[in-house]
């Protein structure tokens, strides 16, 4: 899979000057945090059901993993509610579109109790009605990641929606991508 073109092209690579860097991340874990949050990603929100209830938690760690199995994954903080019951019963993935920031508000802990979520029952596994795209998924393994727990899920749905713009979060802020042609 590997070619020399990529080798050469990392080997061609600029680096910046001697001490132009930063501490050690655990020199200063909240710099890093800050550096880590130049990278804009997706809004999502894992949803699953236990107790006869619905639950979620929002997340911005996920990326696909493997197209044959179909897996993703997911990255939960240790201390998370929701991981123990990720990795025992079937979950969804819900990609947020734009229109969905009061959603991934009530999943991190801001709740607005005049939006209620609408949800889709697919098997006895929720997921938000009107999301960009969702994965409904099956525990397939789980992973030592430091001070989270990376979550892989083996897909055995999804959907998406076409006319939807994501929900993007960037440096700390909530945003979309600008409209085409802009």
């Amino acid at each position: 899979m590997w070619n020399t073109e990529i080798y050469e092209a990392a080997a061609s690579a600029v680096t910046l000057d001697e001490g132009v860097g930063t501490p050690a991340p655990q020199e200063d874990p909240r710099r890093l945090r800050n550096t880590l949050g130049n990278f804009a990603t997706g809004v999502t929100v894992l949803t699953y059901a236990s107790g006869g209830r619905y639950h979620g938690v929002t997340v911005n760690s996920f990326t696909s993993v493997s197209l044959d199995p179909p897996l993703v994954l997911v990255s939960l903080m240790r201390t998370s509610r929701a991981l123990t019951y990720l990795l025992e019963r079937p979950f969804t993935i819900n990609v947020l579109g734009a229109d969905q920031l009061t959603t991934a508000l009530q999943f991190a802990g801001k709740p607005d109790a005049g939006a209620p979520i609408e949800w889709i029952v697919d098997d006895g596994v929720p997921r938000i009605n009107g999301s960009l795209a969702y994965f409904q998924c099956t525990p397939w393994a789980g992973y030592d990641g430091g001070d989270h727990v990376l979550v892989i899920g083996r897909v055995r749905a999804y959907g998406q929606q076409d006319d939807t713009r994501p929900l993007l979060f960037y440096r700390g802020t909530w945003g979309a991508l600008a409209p085409e042609g802009e």
